[in-house]
């Protein structure tokens, strides 16, 4: 049995071949299979995750290896391999877009969601005209909306308090100021206010302006005003850059107008308003308020001319540093119209050795803070009586602080300031200031609060006086309250009754003609309501968006973005703001500058420019901080405060406040490219900005310099 079995094995060995003895040819080796396409890749975001209705945001995307794209759901058509679309959406809900690639390799989708939002939130309360805080009074349930009357207007503002004057050839000068709701209902557009601001000049034709402001045509719903801080170059030339690439009145221009930068790393620049405060803080109505430190001073960063480089500053709960700039230049610029009907030649004469710009001499002596009114809204009622619009000064105290520690900044320790900075050995961020007290409080008939009332086409004049005195301790600016009158004003604080009275309003000394020769102006006072109607202003309400610009035309190609991420964030005003970070150096104003004075802002000078840059960064990351314990830049030691205690210093709207993207945290700024209100209340639409201003285009600016022109 062994023996069958051995030989069957062996049978079957030969017959396959086995033992490497059979002869049989080998199979080929199979062909190499061919190589399989690449699958396509995409990338596809949106700006934003969540919009409002009618509110732009951007979808970007870029695919490899594949050769066409679609896109699908809440979007149509074909799309480039790589691209950007702006979408706005009228209906609310979740939107999907989906973008599918295709090519050799296959095909590759994605589907994206965005949150379309009802921007019902946004919707104003007629009594108050603004958003509102949470703890705010309920408006009465009943109430009267007027229509303003006809042939009535407001005239004059609030009283302003001198100080002692600043330095002569000064670097600068900051302020505190109480943020305060300023109106008890908004206004509209085309009537502002402007709260105790300070107006710095130089020895020239410039001027820097900036205060608390109430301006909704720009700034929006907000409750509190805005602090807003501008330059004019030579001085209210239409086309100054004024709203970080829009000059006066809202004239959008074109880039080699570009001359306000960003400088802040942590604190958006909004265009109109600057900066806006949080509505739902604290406001500590029984300790003095809430309070922000503002001003301007100068840096040396080292021009190729020695220009001095202006940049604003600001001290708040939650940053202290810069916040924006201007190129040198600009404050060097002259309007050649006026070098050609000889008014440049006549303000060189005028000046002499004096005459110089904020770039190459600095400020002249400052002493004042004045306020400004445009308001309408008067209501005629029997008898002379009329209902007018009044500062919502804070009443809770008999005596309520309003301003507090001006103060002057020398060229010599701007000087030093610039040394340490760039030598790396600037221990304290805090400016080097002098205070300056208050000394004056300057009457003018002219300033003078009153109503105009046009009579069978004369102008009649009743001048109001409210029931309270400003006044001044040191370096403290106040307002102190009649006792007598107080429930009245309580009751009224923001409108009042007003009754003309037959006696005659006596001007003061040296007053124009204009009212010296007037005999129709009267006193008036202030009278309870005369009757129960509870009233409130009608307004309508409407806001002007800064849109992004079409980088398509030349006029604009500075703001090209190119792979830059958008970001986006919704301010408390309502508006929906997109911002993109920029390499200091390389922001819109920045390459202006670079494109109109090539010789001076060469390579290397920018290189400088951008490490001076990335040191001050350092030092506002160092030491900016919640809520600071001491002064971080602008001093509020060392002088008096508000009942011995140190001012609540105010929130800033935390929309405003970024953090930066890793790696951008130093050197790099973030730039505003738009700012819309919902489509509802935007005077001018949604949508991308085709043009500049027909007066702001590149070809009508000119090389036109100080000290540069040759009458």
């Amino acid at each position: 049995m062994k023996n069958v079995n051995l030989i069957l094995a062996i049978l079957i060995l030969s017959s396959c071949g086995g033992g490497g003895g059979g002869g049989g040819e080998t199979a080929p080796a199979p062909a190499p299979a061919p190589a399989l396409a690449p699958a396509p890749t995409v990338s596809f975001s949106p700006s934003s995750a969540s919009v409002n209705t009618n509110t732009n945001f951007i979808l970007t995307w870029s695919s490899t290896n594949s050769d066409s794209c679609s896109a699908s759901d809440s979007w149509s058509g074909t799309k480039t391999a790589s691209g950007e679309e702006t979408i706005s959406e009228s209906s609310v809900g979740s939107k999907s877009y989906t973008l599918a690639c295709s090519g050799t390799g296959g095909s590759k989708s994605i589907t994206i969601t965005v949150e379309i939002t009802n921007p019902a939130a946004y919707a104003l309360n007629t009594w108050y005209g603004t958003k509102t805080p949470s703890f705010i009074a309920s408006p009465p349930e009943s109430y009267e909306l007027f229509e303003p009357s006809a042939n009535l207007s407001m005239a004059g503002a609030l009283d302003g308090i001198d100080h002692e004057p600043t330095e002569a050839n000064g670097a600068g000068k900051m302020i505190f100021v109480r943020v305060l709701r300023a109106f008890k209902h908004g206004l509209e557009y085309g009537e502002q206010f402007g709260f105790f601001g300070s107006w710095l000049a130089s020895y020239g034709t410039n001027s820097i302006e900036g205060g608390l402001w109430v301006n909704p045509k720009t700034a929006g719903p907000y409750y509190y005003p805005t602090l807003h801080l501008a330059g004019v170059g030579d001085l209210y030339h239409a086309c100054s850059d004024v709203q970080m690439g829009s000059g006066l009145y809202e004239r959008i221009i074109g880039d080699k107008w570009l001359n306000m930068v960003q400088i802040s790393n942590k604190l958006l620049t909004i265009p109109g308003s600057n900066i806006g405060f949080d509505m739902e803080q604290d406001p500590y109505t029984e300790d003095n308020g809430i309070w922000v430190g503002y001003g301007w001073s100068n840096l040396n960063l080292d021009h190729p001319r020695e220009y001095k480089f202006w940049m604003s500053f600001v001290e708040s709960y939650d940053y202290q540093g810069p916040l924006l700039g201007y190129i040198p230049e600009f404050f060097n610029w002259v309007d050649p119209e006026k070098v050609n009907d000889g008014r440049y030649a006549a303000t060189l004469a005028e000046y002499g050795s004096n005459y110089g710009t904020f770039a190459t001499k600095g400020m002249v002596p400052n002493y004042g803070n004045g306020n400004e009114q445009y308001i309408d809204g008067l209501l005629r009622l029997e008898d002379d009586t009329f209902y007018v619009p009044m500062p919502n000064l804070p009443i809770h105290k008999d005596k309520e602080y309003l301003l507090a520690h001006p103060q002057s900044i020398s060229q010599s320790a701007m000087e030093d300031y610039s040394s340490l900075l760039k030598n790396n050995t600037l221990e304290n961020t805090l400016i080097n200031s002098s205070i300056r007290n208050f000394n004056n409080l300057p009457k003018s008939t002219h300033r003078q609060l009153k109503v105009l009332d046009q009579i069978n086409g004369v102008e009649h004049r009743y001048f109001v006086e409210p029931s309270y005195d400003l006044g001044f301790e040191n370096s403290l600016g106040y307002v102190q309250w009649d006792d007598s009158s107080q429930q009245t004003q309580i009751d009224q604080n923001g409108y009042a009754y007003v009754k003309k009275l037959e006696t005659k309003w006596v001007v003061e000394e040296g007053a124009s003609d204009e009212y010296t020769n007037n005999p129709n102006q009267y006193k008036t006072e202030l009278v309870d309501s005369p009757g129960d109607i509870i009233r409130a202003p009608s307004k309508t309400h409407e806001f002007f968006s800064y849109k992004e610009r079409d980088t398509s035309n030349e006029e604009f190609s500075n703001w090209a973005i190119g792979n830059k991420t958008r970001h986006q964030v919704t301010l408390e005003s309502g508006a929906t703001v997109t911002y993109v970070w920029f390499k200091f150096i390389k922001q819109p104003a920045m390459l202006s500058a670079q494109q109109n004075h090539p010789e001076t802002y060469t390579d290397e000078y920018l290189q400088t420019l951008q490490e001076h840059i990335e040191k001050l960064h350092t030092s506002i990351n160092s030491n900016s901080t919640p809520n600071p314990s001491e002064p971080v830049f602008i001093n509020y030691r060392g002088a008096e405060n508000p009942d011995n205690r140190d001012p609540h210093l105010a929130k800033i709207d935390p929309s405003q406040l970024v953090d930066a993207v890793p790696g951008f945290e130093i050197g790099y700024v973030p730039v505003v490219i738009s700012s819309y209100h919902p489509e509802e209340y935007s005077r001018n639409g949604i949508g991308l900005e085709s043009a500049p201003n027909a007066e702001c285009n590149n070809e009508d600016w000119t090389d036109t310099f100080y000290p540069d022109i040759q009458l």
